[in-house]
C-alpha cells in the first residue's frame, strides 16, 4: 500500500509541477514525435541578434509588434488512402476537420545461418531471439499491416479533443495483445494462429486551456518506455533490440497528464493498469508511468522514463521498478548517435538491465546505413523465459535501409532494409544449445 501511495504521489507531483508553470506562458515551443511514438522532443527558438550600423540620425521608434499566435497543429499526413479520399471529395472535409487515415504495410524474411532449422516446436521457447520477439525463421511473414485513423489537436492552447485509433494484423499481432482486448487464444503457444488482428491503440486526447496547455491522453496507448517502437516505420533496423522484447511492456492502458514546462522540457505521468493490460487485469492494481523529455539544444535531446508498480500475475506487493535513460545527439545532417540505458528490478524476484547503441549514417535519398550494439543482463532467465539462470547477452545488428523511389508519388516510403545479425550468450539458450547464432534478414515497408 506504501509503494501505490508513493506512485499515486509521484503521479501528483508531476501535475503539481505542470501546474506551477501554467502562470508563465511565454514559451512556446513545437512538439516533434521521436522514435518512440511516445517520445516527445521539443525545439529550441532560435534568435538571431543584428547589431545596428552607428548613424547620427535617431532611429525611428520600432513598429509594435503584433501578438504570436498559438501554433496551429501540423496537417495530417497524406498518403495513399488520403489521396484516394481527395480524388472523391471526401480528403478535403477530413483534413479541414483534422481527421486523417493513414496505414503501412511490412512484410519480412529472416535466416538463421546457425541453425538453419528449428529443433523446437513453432513459438516454444524462443530459439532464435531475434523478429519481434518471435521464434519465427525460414519463412516469408506478413509482419504487419496497419490501419491508423485520428484527429489531430488543433491548437493545445484551448480546449479541444482527438483521438487516436490504431489496429494491426499480421505475425507481429500474435505478440502485441494486451490482457482483455482480442487476445482470446492467442498466448498460448501452438494453439493461436500465425497471423492474427489486435487494436494496438484506442485513446482520446483531451487537451485543456491551461498554460501552454496541459493534455490528457485517455484509454490504450503505447508504452513511454523505449527506444523502439511497433511501428516498424519507427525504427532503424528491421530485428528488434532485447531491450524492446523483453525489457519493457508494448502497451498499456489508462489516463496520462502532458505539460510543457518550458518550450524545451514537456513532463509526462500518470497510471495504468500494467504492463499489457487492459479491460482484464492480472493482479487489479495500478502503476505510475512517467516521462521527462528535454530537448537540450539543435542538437541533443535526453528522456528519462519511469515505471513503477506490481505487474506480476496476483501479486499486488512485488513491485517492479524499470528506469531508462535515452540521449540522442545529431552530429550532423547525416549521422545519428543514440543511447538507450535500461535498469529493472522486480522485487525479491529477478533483475535485468541493459545498454544500446545506434548509429544512422544518411549516405544520400536512396540509402542510409543503420547499426546497433547492445548488452542485456536477464537475471534468473526472469524476462526471456529462457535459461532460468543469470544470462548475459550481446548483440550487433549491421544493416541498409534502401529508398528506391524517394521522388515517385506515394511511393516515397517505400523502404528495403537488409540486415546481418550475430547474437552471443554466456549460456547455451540459442535453439537450446548454441551459444552463438548468427542471422540474416530483410524486410519492406510502405506507407500508405
Amino acid at each position: 500500500m506504501l509503494r501505490k501511495g508513493l506512485a499515486a504521489g509521484a503521479a501528483l507531483v508531476v501535475l503539481a509541477l505542470g501546474g506551477a508553470a501554467m502562470a508563465d506562458d511565454s514559451n512556446t515551443g513545437s512538439q516533434a514525435a521521436g522514435a518512440n511514438g511516445s517520445t516527445n522532443v521539443f525545439t529550441l527558438p532560435v534568435e538571431s541578434v543584428n547589431p545596428q550600423l552607428m548613424d547620427t540620425t535617431p532611429p525611428a521608434p520600432a513598429a509594435p509588434v503584433p501578438p504570436v499566435a498559438a501554433p496551429a497543429a501540423a496537417s495530417p499526413p497524406e498518403g495513399a488512402i488520403m489521396w484516394g479520399l481527395d480524388q472523391i471529395g471526401v480528403g478535403k472535409f477530413m483534413e479541414d476537420l483534422h481527421l486523417s487515415l493513414t496505414g503501412y504495410g511490412d512484410m519480412g524474411y529472416f535466416y538463421d545461418l546457425t541453425v538453419p532449422k528449428n529443433v523446437a516446436p513453432p513459438r516454444s521457447a524462443p530459439p532464435t531471439f531475434v523478429g519481434f520477439p518471435g521464434d519465427y525463421k525460414n519463412d516469408l511473414m506478413l509482419d504487419q499491416v496497419e490501419l491508423d485513423f485520428q484527429r489531430t489537436i488543433v491548437d493545445p492552447s484551448k480546449f479541444d479533443i482527438g483521438f487516436n485509433i490504431e489496429g494491426l494484423y499480421g505475425r507481429d499481432a500474435v505478440y502485441t495483445h494486451s490482457d482483455g482486448i482480442l487476445d482470446n487464444g492467442n498466448k498460448h503457444g501452438k494453439t493461436s494462429p500465425d497471423d492474427d488482428l489486435d487494436l494496438e491503440q484506442a485513446y482520446l486526447l483531451v487537451s485543456v486551456p491551461l498554460g501552454t496547455g496541459l493534455e490528457f491522453q485517455i484509454g490504450k496507448f503505447d508504452t513511454l518506455l523505449g527506444y523502439e517502437v511497433i511501428n516498424p516505420t519507427g525504427n532503424a533496423l528491421y530485428t528488434h533490440s532485447y531491450e524492446f522484447s523483453y525489457g519493457v511492456p508494448f502497451t498499456q492502458t489508462g489516463i496520462l497528464a502532458s505539460y510543457n514546462l518550458t518550450s524545451a522540457l514537456k513532463l509526462t505521468g500518470g497510471i495504468t493498469r500494467g504492463w499489457n493490460q487492459s479491460t482484464d487485469d492480472n493482479n487489479g492494481a495500478i502503476d505510475f508511468l512517467g516521462q521527462a523529455a528535454w530537448n537540450i539544444n539543435s542538437a541533443w535531446s535526453a528522456t528519462v522514463n519511469l515505471s513503477e508498480g506490481p505487474q506480476s500475475t496476483g501479486d499486488n506487493h512485488d513491485y517492479w521498478t524499470v528506469v531508462e535513460g535515452i540521449i540522442a545527439w545529431q552530429v550532423s545532417d547525416q549521422l545519428k548517435l543514440a543511447g538507450d540505458f535500461l535498469y529493472g528490478d522486480a522485487n525479491a524476484i529477478a533483475q535485468w538491465y541493459a545498454a544500446a547503441g545506434y548509429a544512422d549514417y544518411t549516405l544520400n535519398k536512396f540509402a542510409a546505413i543503420n547499426l546497433r550494439g547492445e548488452f542485456y543482463h536477464d537475471g534468473r532467465g526472469f524476462t526471456t523465459g529462457v535459461g532460468r539462470t543469470d544470462t548475459n547477452y550481446i548483440e550487433g545488428t549491421l544493416g541498409v535501409a534502401v529508398t528506391p523511389t524517394p521522388d515517385v508519388n506515394l511511393l516515397q516510403s517505400l523502404t528495403i532494409r537488409p540486415e546481418v545479425r550475430l547474437d552471443t550468450a554466456d549460456q547455451g539458450v540459442f535453439d537450446g544449445r548454441k551459444f552463438t547464432q548468427l542471422t540474416m534478414a530483410v524486410d519492406a515497408y510502405l506507407k500508405f
